[in-house]
This record gives structure tokens, sequence and C-alpha cells, in this order.
């Protein structure tokens, strides 16, 4: 099974099913099971703890922007009526817009991928 790592801020976020979307880099495959995890200790020198085992049902390019005055925008074409910062497991859109703010510099635009995920019964 593939794994990759969760913030553990985020993992009864995913276990309960509140977060099912991610930003990530690239995107993450979307045939076969992908295992959550957190490190145990430091990130690269200790295990990992297994969160929650997941599948990506889509993914859409996301360009968030910061603007001269410090405003953050996200831009993706997912449509599910609820807001992203809550997909993404945030208490309010000014977390989400805190944990992205240093990512981008003023004026300026990156592109990520934004994934929908759901879990995985393993019964």
């Amino acid at each position: 099974m593939i794994k990759r790592p969760l913030n553990s801020q985020f993992s009864d976020h995913v276990k309960s099913g509140r977060k099912f979307t991610t930003i990530r880099d690239k995107p993450w495959p979307t045939d076969r099971p992908i295992m959550l995890y957190n490190w145990s200790g430091l990130p690269y020198r200790s295990k990992h703890v297994d969160v929650a085992p997941i599948k990506v049902s889509g993914f859409w390019t996301i360009h968030i922007t910061r603007t001269d005055n410090d405003k953050m925008g996200y831009g993706y074409g997912m449509e599910c009526g609820i807001p992203l910062w809550k997909t993404e497991g945030f208490e309010s859109k000014e977390a989400m817009d805190a944990w992205f703010r240093p990512l981008v510099k003023k004026n300026a635009t990156i592109t990520k991928t934004l994934m929908r995920f759901s879990l995985v019964n393993t019964n």
C-alpha cells in the first residue's frame, strides 16, 4: 500500500470523515488505497503511525493567491457545497489562510493539486 504523511492535527478529522480533501504538490493515484500516517517523532527519523486508509476519487488544479494586502484566495474546480477550509479540516478560513500564507509571496499565486478522498473500509 502506498503511504503518505499527514499532519497530526488533521488525523481525527480524517478518521471522522470531516476532512475529505487534501492539497499537495502532485496528484496521488486514484486506482489504489493509500495509507495516511503521522510520524511518531521527528520526520524521517521515526516510525510511521498509521491514521487511516483512503482512496482518492478525483483531483483538480488549485491556485492559491496572496494579495498585496495579505488576503488569501483559492481558485479550484471542485464543487461540493461545503467551504474548502472545512473539507481541509481547519477550524476556520482564517486558520487555513494562516497555514498557506507562508507558502505564497505577496502578489503571487502558487499552483498545487486539490484531491478529494474517502475512507476505505478495511473489513
